[in-house]
């Protein structure tokens, strides 16, 4: 499974593989072994290269917030599905006028949380998606009106099947 992690605008990709009965990492090929054990009150163990860290963890609005050795870094981790559809919703946000929302993943529609002549803003929760026994909420990334919803809860939809209009607001 390919991972990425957003560090100071610099994304890094490593696969995440079980090799030998341990965790490893690998990044341009090179092979990191690790061991990471959760200790209670968001701190962790961690051993890497033959060296023992001490690392707290706090996640906040997606981002990780860590503490490793006295410095601190904000860290996005997503994985390929994930990275997907956040920026799936960014390019969508990016457009005025007419939005249109369309399912990323193939899917089930779980539950919507808008109705026609809903006003929405960045942020709101518009509905949940269901695909591979995953709960995927989506989000509006504009301000707007729900100009029409093109399916009901329940509903199964196809990628790129659109699912609602909102009229993008200034």
């Amino acid at each position: 499974m390919k991972i990425y992690a957003e560090i100071k605008d610099k994304v890094n990709i490593f696969e995440q593989h079980t090799r030998n009965g341990y965790q490893v990492l690998r990044e341009n090929n090179k092979i990191q072994q690790y061991s990471f054990t959760y200790l209670g009150l968001n701190r962790y163990s961690l051993i890497h290269n033959n060296k023992s860290h001490l690392v707290h963890i706090n996640l906040e609005n997606g981002i990780y917030h860590v503490h490793l050795d006295g410095e601190y870094f904000p860290i996005r981790v997503e994985d390929e599905r994930s990275r997907m559809l956040r920026q799936l919703v960014q390019k969508a946000a990016q457009q005025t006028g007419e939005q249109k929302i369309t399912a990323p993943i193939p899917g089930l529609i779980k539950s919507l949380r808008v109705k026609e002549g809903d006003k929405v803003k960045a942020g709101d929760g518009l509905l949940i998606l269901e695909a591979m026994k995953m709960e995927n909420e989506i989000h509006s990334e504009t301000k707007g009106v729900i100009k029409k919803v093109m399916v009901e809860a329940g509903a199964p939809v196809t990628q790129d099947q659109i699912i609602l209009i909102i009229e993008s607001q200034l």
